[in-house]
């Protein structure tokens, strides 16, 4: 009769043994695993079972894009603006006009305007100039630091920040 725990033991043991040949065989089948360096051997891989395109497509739009944000890293918005292409300039606009479609004051007298384009800004200056009523025209446009100004159309600049 055979002890159950030493052949417990033993069963373990040769499979840990069979793994470990089976990984052993598995490295150095492949020429890859044996590149100390993650980056070489990260390229090796990469070289020997090539990604699908697709893979590739976003890797190149994520590294180039981490480039860009180094290369940009410390520079406002206009240093920015002012380094793109004449292209990107015209796809994003440094404003936009609309008309307003309704004006709601809040409790706190903070203004909510609804432009006819769905946008909804909020005014984050209570004060009684700029009167505002639908079907007014107003431009937005980029200020300091990442702010917004809503310009009536009799040029009275509010500090705006959108929230829909």
């Amino acid at each position: 009769m055979t002890n159950p725990l030493r052949a417990c033991t033993l069963l373990v043991l040769g499979l840990v043994l069979a793994t470990g040949v089976a990984a052993g065989a598995a490295a150095t089948s492949q020429p890859c695993a044996m590149v100390v360096d993650a980056a070489q051997r990260l390229a090796c891989y990469d070289s020997a079972f090539p990604p699908a395109a697709d893979v590739q497509s976003a890797a190149v739009d994520v590294r180039s894009e981490r480039e860009r944000a180094l290369r940009d890293f410390g520079l406002n918005r206009l240093q920015q603006r002012e380094r793109e292409p004449e292209r990107m300039r015209i796809v994003a606009p440094d404003r936009i006009e609309a008309s307003i479609a309704r004006v709601v004051t809040r409790a706190t007298g903070e203004r909510v305007v609804t432009l006819d384009n769905g946008q909804v800004w909020l005014l984050t200056e209570v004060t009684s100039k700029g009167q505002l009523k639908p079907g007014d025209p107003v431009a937005i446009r980029e200020a300091a630091m990442g702010t917004y100004m809503l310009e009536t159309g009799k040029r009275v600049a509010l500090r705006a920040r959108r929230i829909q």
